[in-house]
């Protein structure tokens, strides 16, 4: 192992080969907008709010880890045009305060464009945080490289303190392995308001485990939600389907899944992946009712409804993307739900939405090429 790690060290050119993550809470680097951006309203009584999963700047390439392609790097103008892409979508948006998940600022997959950077100067947000959660110099996987990947908040107003709160590890995996593997963490930003600070959070949680990592994220999540001071919105990819039902029910009880959510064979998967052999981990969904027992979703369960064609208009995620086809030949399309947008108990949403393709909610973009996860959004009320 020592010769590995040594090799590993030289190969990083003597710095240390990833981040070990030796932190409980810490804060993190904010950032500024170097662009003139239209100033906020003083004192607001709601803030827009969006949260994205933005695949590293890939749109809809097909990457040897979605088990649909073959790609491990992206070229420079490929990077630019998703991101330019995604960024109109958010001008026209135009939230006060975003939380991405997925965003890089100096990976070689993605061309090491910074693209907290480019989210400031190319959208009406003029302050941001980064939360790093896989800062590692070489990943040697496939050829991938370089990677510094994390969570991002981004705000119209000063972010006035940024911090991350690590999350548990995996504990499936060898050891050299989870030494390069992503570390979970969430972001944290406090935000200033003028007449009071409220704060965001932005979350990603596990997606890939078989020993219940994913679900200690969940209620560490809940958790700290539930001992947060300040009024608070959070947001992020939590890799879960909604609980409209209870998977551990027997099926025909009034509580089973059946006929209520799909919990398996899914648009997007296939009978032989492309790279590495790649089996889908069992979704939980009842793990996430604390949060609909204890906070206000923007997409409430009634809305969600039962099956397939009632929950269809709130999916937000597909790894097929709409121009390429399943084993059956049918077209990708967004065919699960695992992104929300949570306040506290009490507080209300209008206007909340997932912005699925061109006509949610007056948006033109268009969303189903830009990422294999859609944006979700709603107006805030503040306390």
């Amino acid at each position: 192992m020592r010769s590995t790690l040594f090799i590993f060290l030289v190969l990083s050119g003597c710095e240390w080969a990833w981040d070990d993550q030796n932190f409980t809470r810490e804060e993190v680097p904010r950032y500024r907008a170097h662009a003139e951006h239209p100033a906020p309203a003083d004192n607001p009584v709601r803030l827009k709010v969006m949260t994205w999963n933005v695949k590293y700047g890939a749109c809809r390439v097909d990457f040897w880890f979605d088990f649909w392609g073959d790609r491990t790097q992206l070229a420079q103008p490929e990077v630019e045009k998703c991101l330019h892409g995604m960024a109109g979508l958010i001008r026209e948006y135009n939230p006060d305060v975003f939380m991405a998940e997925e965003i890089e600022v100096g990976s070689k997959r993605s061309a090491y464009i910074d693209m907290v950077r480019f989210f400031l100067e190319n959208t009406d947000l003029r302050y941001a945080m980064y939360g790093e959660t896989w800062d590692a110099s070489y990943v040697p996987s496939e050829g991938v490289g370089r990677i510094d990947l994390g969570n991002a908040i981004f705000s119209r107003y000063p972010i006035v303190k940024a911090e991350r709160i690590k999350q548990d590890d995996r504990t499936d995996q060898d050891g050299i392995t989870r030494a390069f593997y992503i570390h979970r963490a969430i972001s944290r930003a406090e935000i200033d308001l003028g007449d009071r600070r409220v704060a965001a959070f932005a979350v990603h949680t596990e997606a890939y485990d078989f020993d219940g990592t994913k679900q200690k994220q969940i209620k560490q999540i809940h958790d700290v939600l539930q001992e947060e001071a300040l009024p608070w919105v959070a947001g992020g990819d939590w890799n879960e389907l909604p609980p409209v039902c209870d998977e551990s029910a027997e099926p025909g009880s009034p509580d089973s899944c059946e006929g209520r959510l799909r919990l398996s064979e899914f648009l997007d998967e296939r009978a032989s992946a492309k790279g590495t052999a790649y089996e889908q981990p069992p979704y939980t969904p009842s793990v996430l009712k604390p949060y609909y027992d204890d906070f206000t979703p923007s997409i409430p369960l009634a809305r969600y409804g039962e099956g397939d064609d009632a929950q269809r208009p709130y999916f937000t995620h597909s790894v097929l993307g709409p121009d390429s086809v399943n084993d059956e030949g049918v077209a990708g399309w967004w065919n699960r739900t695992l992104d929300y947008l949570f306040i506290r108990r009490g507080e209300s949403w209008t206007d909340a939405d997932v912005l699925q393709e061109p006509g949610r909610l007056g948006i033109t973009s268009d969303a189903p090429r830009l990422s294999d996860h859609a944006a979700v959004v709603g107006t805030w009320e503040l306390p």
